[in-house]
C-alpha cells in the first residue's frame, strides 16, 4: 500500500538522486531504488506491478540481506541521497532503532505506515453480535506490533495492546463511519529532510 497522492513527490525526490535506499521493501520493492535492504533474498521478490512504473534500478548486487533491528545498517553515514521505508516500522521489534539507522545513512526520505485510526477500525459488520457469539472480527492488522502517531516531523510508537483490540469502546466500525475507511484515512506519512525525531510512548496511550 502506498498514498497515491504522494507518488508525483516520491518520483521527483528519486528520479535525480544518485543513491536511493528501499529499507524493508522486499517483497514489493521501488524500482527508483538503487538499493534494498530486507530480512527476504533478492530472488523473494515479488513480481507485482511497481509502485512507481520504471525498471528496476537495484540488482541482486546491491539487494543486501540484513534484519534491520539486528544491527547497524552496512552503510556509510548520509551514503543515501533518499530513503524510502513504506509499510514496515508498524512491524519491526525496535523501530526506534530503525528510525536512527534511516536518519544515519540518508539525507532525507519518505516514511509511511498505517494511520492508528486504520490499526483500530474494523471491516466486518455486526461486531457486538458477532463478538458475542464466540467470533470477534479482525481489527486492523493483527501481526502488527505498532500504532504509529505522526505530527510535525516526530513518530511516536505505541506498542499495541491486544485486549483493548477486543474492547468496543476502542475499536472503529464500518457503522461507526457509515462507510468503508478511506485510503488517506488508512495511513499517515512523512517527507523528511536532514533528520527527524522519534519516540515511544506507553502501551495504552491515548
Amino acid at each position: 500500500m502506498i498514498l497515491t497522492a504522494n507518488l508525483p513527490r516520491i518520483l521527483a525526490a528519486t528520479e535525480g538522486a544518485g543513491r536511493v535506499l528501499d529499507i524493508g521493501g522486499g517483497r514489493h520493492p521501488l524500482h527508483l531504488a538503487t538499493h534494498v535492504v530486507d530480512i527476504e533474498p533478492f530472488d523473494s521478490r515479488r513480481r507485482l506491478a511497481p509502485i512507481v512504473p520504471a525498471p528496476p534500478r537495484f540488482t541482486e548486487a546491491t539487494w543486501v540481506v540484513h534484519d534491520v533491528c539486528s544491527g547497524p545498517l552496512p552503510f556509510p553515514d548520509k551514503f543515501f541521497d533518499f530513503s524510502f521505508c513504506s509499510h514496515l516500522l508498524e512491524d519491526v521489534r525496535d523501530p526506534l532503532r530503525v528510525c536512527a539507522e534511516i536518519v544515519r545513512v540518508s539525507r532525507r526520505g519518505y516514511i509511511e505506515t498505517p494511520s492508528r485510526q486504520r490499526e483500530i477500525f474494523c471491516k466486518d459488520r455486526l461486531f457486538r453480535l458477532k463478538s458475542a457469539l464466540g467470533y470477534v472480527p479482525e481489527v486492523g492488522f493483527r501481526h502488527h506490533l505498532w500504532f504509529v502517531e505522526i505530527r510535525d516531523n516526530h513518530l511516536t510508537f505505541i506498542a499495541k495492546d491486544g485486549g483493548r483490540m477486543t474492547d468496543r469502546r476502542h475499536v472503529i466500525t464500518r457503522s461507526d463511519l457509515g462507510r468503508k475507511m478511506s485510503a488517506e484515512e488508512s495511513a499517515v506519512c512523512l517527507f523528511w529532510d536532514g533528520d527527524f525525531s522519534f519516540s515511544e510512548a506507553p502501551a495504552g496511550s491515548d
